[in-house]
């Protein structure tokens, strides 16, 4: 005899974080907010260098649908020391501007301190390294254990930092956006 299949509901996808990013420091800082958070979504970094367009987020967002209710939500997370990226990201509308001006170690530098003036990216470096002696070594693309705690410990303190800067200009960093969206998912 036969057996009656249960009716199943359609199964909903876990929300879906696609941060675009040009390098591998933004990366590394997606991989570990990845493994720090534990939310049940699914964050996924893809390095498009300066060829950020809204065809390749497109792109990237259907190869991640499987149904038509899918929950996808794009990030663009670049430095603003090249003038021409901030054009690109402005023409990926349905995307969520997460830039840095001048650099994503702008971001990291507000987990320790204010940042008001207008600051180079060498410089932006320099003063992150001489902020506590766990940044001296600090290098692109990776993070030690300590650094890691840092930002954790302080994305609060930075995001408020963040806030209080002007949006695009130099100093300002736009990654407290994706912070607070990761912090919204855990909320009840």
């Amino acid at each position: 005899m036969k057996k009656e299949r249960s009716y199943r509901p359609p199964r909903n996808m876990k929300p879906v974080f696609l941060v675009f990013c040009e390098g591998d420091t933004e990366e590394a800082y997606i991989n570990f907010l990845r493994q720090k958070y534990r939310l049940p979504i699914k964050v996924i970094p893809r390095i498009t260098g300066l060829a950020i367009s809204p065809s390749i987020v497109q792109r990237f967002i259907q190869s991640e649908k499987i149904g038509p209710s899918d929950m996808i939500t794009s990030f663009l997370m670049y430095d603003l020391d090249i003038l021409e990226i901030a054009e690109k990201l402005d023409k990926c509308k349905n995307s969520i501007n997460i830039a840095s001006n001048p650099a994503i170690e702008l971001w990291f530098l507000l987990h320790n301190a204010e940042q008001n003036a207008a600051i180079t990216t060498d410089n932006c470096i320099d003063k992150l390294r001489k902020t506590s002696s766990d940044w001296i070594h600090y290098r692109k693309g990776t993070f030690s254990e300590k650094q890691k705690q840092i930002l954790w410990d302080n994305r609060e303190a930075a995001t408020i930092r963040s806030k209080r800067l002007s949006e695009g200009k130099n100093p300002s960093s736009m990654v407290y956006r994706l912070i607070e969206k990761m912090d919204s998912v855990t909320t009840p």
